[in-house]
């Protein structure tokens, strides 16, 4: 990635803000790394400064100077903190607003990056500190054309994958064979490498009361035999291998019988995720032409739906996340429960819509990914599931 140093000036003196200062130690920032494109082992405290005008300013260990040779702008090797911090301050002098990798009150924790004692001392300059949580928005979140290529490639790969693993489980269990769980796993990684494409953790393949858990992760031993009757959630997430490729990231609801099976229980559930999924898009396409559109008002909306059909307090995480190269992006997320993301969508932000539904004898959830275009918000995980798959 290359640091767009003009976009970002021009945001910065838009917005009235004096500049950007990215804030590292021993790689703990992972926006700022990324960001600067800073390559190897960073083991030393750093300050990139990037002013509304001029040049930016790197300060940085002599030892490590040479990593940020290829940014623009001048590189100070600071020999010790005093020498560091008197650099910081007088590159910081007559500076009223700058944006950091910091949240007020720790609301978006995603991009606070920044320890509290680098604040306090970035403060004694005199300056006010707001969040780069925007910044970080449009310069690192949102995606090329290019990257949009490998999330649509990722996503078609996905939606292929799903079909031969629900006619994975569909054979076992009509013939009788035995299968976890975790075989089930197994399979998707196999066909993950047929297809070229990689995941950064395992997919998760939940049967029944382990549905009732997001996160649940089946292991070699513990999983639960697959057989007839049984409710299924198949969630899985992965990008091609080349630098740079985007997740996709979908979940998709199965039954091992026939649809006249599926309790109705289940498939009225069902109907209440996919009407609370196809309201926040709906309500995304509605206004992002018209007005400035937050995830946190997404996530109320989708939340809405469920909340009104008497199962609010068992939808227990957020209505979605960021997607870039990472499953969990630094992009505004569909979120006003576990954070308060006061972030705008825009253009190039791709992210998840994925309400669920868990109690402890089972658990649904529906996922989509969701491109901000040029033509608006795009599904780009088609096609839609409407009702639970019945597998046999």
């Amino acid at each position: 990635m290359t640091l767009n140093l003009h976009g970002i000036q021009d945001f910065l003196a838009e917005h009235e803000l004096d500049g950007w200062l990215l804030a590292d130690f021993h790689g703990r920032n992972e926006v700022a790394i990324r960001l600067l494109g800073i390559k190897g082992m960073l083991t030393r405290r750093m300050f990139y400064f990037i002013p509304a005008v001029g040049e930016p300013t790197a300060l940085v260990n002599p030892i490590e100077a040479d990593k940020f040779k290829h940014l623009p702008g001048d590189v100070l090797p600071c020999l010790g903190y005093k020498m560091l911090e008197s650099e910081l301050t007088r590159i910081l002098a007559g500076k009223d607003r700058i944006a950091m990798e910091y949240s007020p009150l720790g609301r978006l924790p995603y991009v606070a990056m920044v320890d509290a004692g680098t604040i306090d001392l970035v403060r004694q300059s005199g300056v006010e500190i707001v969040s780069s949580a925007d910044l970080v928005a449009a310069f690192q979140a949102a995606l090329s054309a290019e990257q949009i290529a490998t999330h649509r490639m990722a996503a078609h790969n996905l939606i292929e994958i799903k079909d031969d693993t629900f006619k994975f489980i569909a054979d076992a269990v009509s013939s009788g064979k035995t299968i976890t769980e975790y075989d089930v796993v197994q399979f998707v990684l196999q066909k993950f490498d047929e297809d070229d494409i990689t995941t950064d953790h395992s997919p998760i393949c939940a049967v029944d009361s382990h549905g009732g858990d997001p996160h649940y992760e089946p292991a070699a031993t513990g999983s639960a035999f697959i057989k007839r009757g049984q409710l299924i959630v198949l969630d899985i997430w992965a990008k091609l291998k080349r630098e740079g490729s985007i997740f996709g990231d979908i979940t998709w609801m199965a039954y091992t019988g026939t649809r006249e099976e599926i309790p109705a229980k289940y498939t009225n559930l069902f109907s209440v995720l996919a009407k609370a999924r196809d309201g926040a898009v709906g309500f995304i396409r509605e206004n992002i032409d018209k007005r400035p559109v937050h995830g946190w008002e997404v996530d109320d909306v989708c939340r809405l739906f469920i909340t009104a059909a008497g199962h609010g307090d068992r939808f227990i995480h957020r209505t979605g996340h960021s997607i870039t190269d990472s499953t969990h992006g630094s992009g505004p997320n569909i979120d006003n429960l576990e954070t308060e993301d006061q972030r705008r969508l825009a253009k190039g932000h791709l992210f998840s819509i994925e309400p669920g539904i868990y109690y402890p004898e089972f658990g649904l959830r529906t996922e989509i990914d969701v491109l901000i275009g040029h033509e608006g918000a795009e599904v780009t995980t088609l096609p839609l599931q409407t009702a639970i798959t019945p597998l046999l």
